[in-house]
């Protein structure tokens, strides 16, 4: 029982503000849908606004690791955040170095991502919340989505990248909402 409370302070900020973790998944996944909506969107723009999103990630990230619990893991959420924000602005302020590059921050990014939902699954099956197995789900899909644009980034030309954004977007925007869920029945758990 104790392990399980320290577990629960650990993620006491997500918890409260599950919230946020959910619109960032709503944005995700309506971004996804204007991407597949609108094919004909610039490369360089559709990096501008991947950007965007990556920035705004960090910061939830940086907001949820500065007011974690001492020593119960908020320094991998701030060094998430950062790098997300460092990555953001890249993306964002650099459009021509962004539209190269693009595929390989998406990959990267989503492996980063994935591999986070890994150890949240695991955090949540220590608790004993149900809804595990669709974080896991979720984190399996963004890592092998991940590797096939990392393995083949440019094989298809910028219309596949543009599809694989989409679905990524997509595919994340999903798992953010699925995991806020769970956040918010872990809150009511705890009540």
């Amino acid at each position: 029982m104790e392990n399980i409370l320290s577990q629960v302070g650990k993620y006491r900020h997500a918890v409260k503000h599950w919230w946020l973790m959910l619109l960032l998944g709503i944005v995700l996944f309506l971004l996804g849908l204007v991407v597949f909506g609108y094919p004909g969107a610039t490369y360089v723009a559709l990096s501008g606004v991947f950007g965007l999103v990556i920035l705004l990630s960090g910061i939830l990230q940086l907001f949820l690791g500065a007011y974690g619990a001492e020593n119960a893991g908020r320094g991998w959420m701030i060094a998430g955040g950062i790098i997300e924000l460092v990555l953001g602005f890249i993306l964002m302020f650099h459009p021509a170095i962004s539209a190269m590059t693009l595929p390989y921050f998406l990959g990267f990014w989503l492996l980063f991502r994935g591999f986070s939902l890994i150890g949240l699954a695991g955090d949540i099956r220590a608790m004993k919340v149900p809804g595990m197995g669709w974080t896991l789900l979720t984190a399996i899909m963004l890592i092998i989505i991940a590797f096939i644009i990392l393995i083949h980034p440019l094989k298809y030309g910028e219309d596949a990248v543009v599809a694989w954004v989409g679905a990524s977007f997509l595919v994340a925007g999903v798992s953010m909402m699925a995991f806020s869920m769970q956040l918010r029945n872990l809150r009511k758990h705890i009540s």
